[in-house]
């Protein structure tokens, strides 16, 4: 049997594509598979797409692509077949009207699924005839609008079934729609076993993900948790995703003075590992039609708080077994049911057990054979297909380039995601099930410039025909262990390891001129015949970035690494495994995007003053931390260093000394706005800790997250500009009722996660 899946996009990030690769990757054990993306804004889908899968993209929007259509003229005129009501109406046109049309008209799909409602009706009216038609609700009845629901009638009525994922929604519209040639029921989102071991829910951290959006109304989280950290300041939380809601966010954690305890996480991928860093999960959403994060949290052992909003989470959690249902917007039930949990160790673990348990009903087999079921039940699949092979070129750079309407389905290629039958499509988990979240192509730009645009052969993206085409990519698993050290797993192919000659974990240290000869800094590890092998803790890994790359010996042919999954619980508090005076030696594994490409972040430094709780005032900043590293020759008090960037100008502050090498420094706004001098000052801040050593950075690295700088962020503190005669002069402003020169100044953290404060005018 042929089964089309028609998607907005297979290339963003969200439920929606995730919950339809998730079900692909499961039908595709018995059946032809392929997923229909009317869009293409990017080189390589942020998902892991299964290489059974066919991906066929019908119009691409990549800036920087040579095919790139957003200027097609049929493109600018507006579509007809597509529902003017419709969210998304204004990005479909002409063009998308006759590639959806186009593609069916020569298609033999026997099932065909639109999977919102726009896409339904092109499913209604392009879809090959004799094929089943089915349509999936990814939202709910109630978030529809009544002209859109209108609008939709009669494509609905054309359909063979209309799938809600929840039994609430479904029984709404039966009763509001009243469709009598189409069945309407319900059959939930999938979500797979994890790929990492499971929370012992013994840690500090609450964890919430999810697109940062109105109706997921995270400022009742957010104020929720302030009454959290007022009993225990200890916890932290932390909100993976993006959204439209991030910058009033984060005003409003630096309003409440939380920038130490919520962490505005942005993207994480995938999101299973970030789940079992938890020792809770919450929700707050207004309305969810399903609740994906509900199950991922679950499935993951980490006991959910959840809003009790329409329809999915009453239909998931059993309250007070493996989670807790709080109502919606009531910030004070939110703070009870974490403290609750917080303070119940015991409990908390039971909830956990009983959420891995429970949420086993949700697995993709399970959820795929309803499917199944229905497709026989309505008829489908009257042929034998053979089912398909891999292509043998599949790797990690391979391209799927849009073929134009009426091209011959051979000239279209495959997903273009390193992906292995080991693996699964819900490896990025950011958004929710409302829809794709679809960040244009340079939002990954931003993040990693040099991993942005079109993908071009060479030595990491291999043309067709060169020998790296040999073999699939290898992708391993990840694991940062408690004791420092990374369990590395090849887990595809999965007889790579084992071949005569071995293979080798090949580390390269990026960004230095090499060693004294000139040649790059690397490092190498074996591969046991099981695939595994261990970089132990203490490793001889100068500071810097390492990329991993597969090397087998007889050959001595190098493949970039892929990560399928990064584990780094072991790299939480790499501190309480320091000996005092033995300094830092941090080993952080993390998966790069775009490409997902496996690297190591190395922090190795003989002293080091650790930054940890930052206090702001109007006057002052107060800045704590910890000195790692030998401290016999301390001095009485230590000193913070301000120093001025491109000068030798210096500020010293003194400081004090805290039990267990720890120390604080009240930091004078005052004194840095009186020095302003340039349009842009930035001072970096210095630790010293005895008279006759050297200085040593503030920095932030002793945790599992590589780049601090969008993620700690710290409320910008105002101050008149030190000038002479300044009563004067604001008075003489004042009469004039010109506004006060005011200049602004911000603790940020740098590329190298250092402390500075910027000072600009305000």
């Amino acid at each position: 049997m042929k089964i089309s899946f028609l998607i907005h996009t297979v290339y963003g990030i969200g439920g929606t594509i995730r919950t339809t690769l998730n079900l692909a990757e499961e039908l595709a054990d018995q059946h032809e598979v392929e997923i229909v993306s009317v869009f293409r804004h990017r080189d390589i889908p942020l998902f892991t797409i299964d290489p059974r899968i066919t991906v066929v993209p019908l119009v691409d929007t990549r800036p920087a692509s040579p095919t790139c259509e957003k200027e097609h003229p049929d493109q600018l005129a507006p579509a007809a077949f597509f529902p003017r009501t419709e969210a998304r109406y204004k990005e479909y046109s002409r063009l998308t009207d006759e590639r959806v049309r186009a593609h069916y008209a020569r298609s033999d799909a026997d099932v065909v699924i639109g999977t919102r409602p726009g896409l339904v009706a092109y499913v209604a009216q392009f879809a090959p005839d004799g094929a089943v038609l089915i349509g999936q609700e990814h939202m709910t009845h109630n978030h529809h609008k009544p002209a859109l629901r209108e609008e939709m009638r009669p494509h609905l009525e054309a359909l063979d079934a209309f799938v809600t994922v929840s039994e609430g929604d479904a029984q709404v519209w039966r009763e509001q729609m009243k469709l009598p040639g189409t069945r309407v029921l319900s059959i939930p989102n999938s979500v797979p076993e994890p790929m990492v071991a499971p929370s012992d829910q013994s840690g500090t951290t609450v964890v919430a993900a999810g697109r940062l959006s109105s109706e997921k109304q995270y400022d009742v989280l957010i104020r929720a948790f302030a009454q959290v950290v007022a009993v225990r300041p200890e916890w932290t939380l932390r909100i993976c995703g993006w959204g439209t809601e991030r910058d009033r966010l984060r005003r409003r954690i630096e309003n409440l003075g939380l920038h130490d305890h919520v962490l505005l996480m942005g993207p994480r991928s995938p999101i299973e590992p970030e789940w079992v860093k938890g020792a809770i999960a919450a929700s707050t959403s207004r309305h969810e039609s399903f609740g994906m994060t509900l199950v991922e949290s679950m499935r993951c052992g980490v006991p959910m708080v959840s809003t009790d909003c329409d329809y999915g989470p009453r239909e998931i959690i059993k309250d007070g077994e493996d989670g807790l249902l709080v109502p919606v917007g009531d910030a004070d039930a939110v703070a009870a049911a974490l403290l609750r949990l917080i303070e119940d160790e015991g409990l908390r673990r039971r909830m956990g057990e009983a959420a891995r348990r429970n949420a086993r009903r949700f697995d993709p087999p399970v959820i795929a054979r309803r499917y199944a079921d229905l497709f026989a039940e309505l008829g489908a699949g009257g042929r034998a297909r053979p089912r398909p092979v891999p292509a043998a070129t599949a790797t990690a750079g391979a391209e799927t380039r849009p073929a134009a309407a009426g091209a011959p389905d051979g000239a279209r290629g495959h997903g273009d995601a390193p992906g292995d039958a080991y693996g699964n499509a819900h490896g990025n988990v950011l958004g929710d099930v409302h829809g794709e979240a679809t960040a244009g192509p340079d939002e990954s730009a931003r993040e990693h410039p040099a991993d942005a645009g079109e993908q071009r052969p060479g030595p990491e993206n291999p043309a067709p025909g060169d020998p790296a085409h040999e073999d699939p990519a290898p992708v391993a698993d990840c694991v940062a262990e408690a004791d420092g050290s990374l369990t590395v797993t090849v887990i595809s192919p999965p007889a790579l390891a084992a071949r005569p000659g071995g293979l080798r974990l090949v580390a390269v240290l990026q960004g230095r001129g090499g060693n004294q000869s000139g040649e790059p800094v690397e490092r190498t590890y074996t591969f046991r015949p099981d695939g595994t092998l261990t970089i132990p803790a203490g490793a001889d890994l100068p500071e810097g970035n390492w990329v991993c790359h597969v090397e087998q010996p007889a050959t001595g042919a190098r493949t970039p690494l892929t990560a399928r999954a990064v584990d780094q619980r072991g790299s939480l508090r790499p501190a309480d495994r320091m000996a005092p005076g033995d300094g830092v030696r941090h080993l952080v594994p993390y998966r790069r995007p775009p490409r997902h490409l496996l690297e190591l972040r190395s922090w190795v430094r003989p002293v080091h003053a650790e930054a940890g709780a930052v206090g702001l005032t109007r006057d002052h900043a107060t800045v704590t931390g910890r000195l790692l590293g030998p401290a016999a020759d301390r001095a009485d008090r230590p000193e913070l260093v301000l120093r001025r960037y491109d000068s030798h100008e210096e500020v010293a502050v003194p400081g004090t000394w805290l039990p267990g090498d720890r120390f604080r420094v009240d930091l004078p706004w005052e004194e840095l706005a009186g020095r302003r001098r340039r349009e842009q000052d930035t001072w970096a801040l210095w630790l010293r800790y005895a008279p006759d050593r050297a200085p040593v950075k503030v920095a932030r690295l002793l945790d599992d997250i590589v780049a601090k700088a969008d993620v700690f962020a710290y409320r910008p503190v105002r101050r008149h500009r030190r000038r002479p005669l300044l009563p004067a002069r604001r008075l003489l402003r004042a009469l004039r009722r010109r506004p006060q020169l005011m200049v602004e100044l911000t603790l940020r953290h740098d590329g190298h996660n250092a402390l500075y404060v910027k000072v600009t005018d305000a």
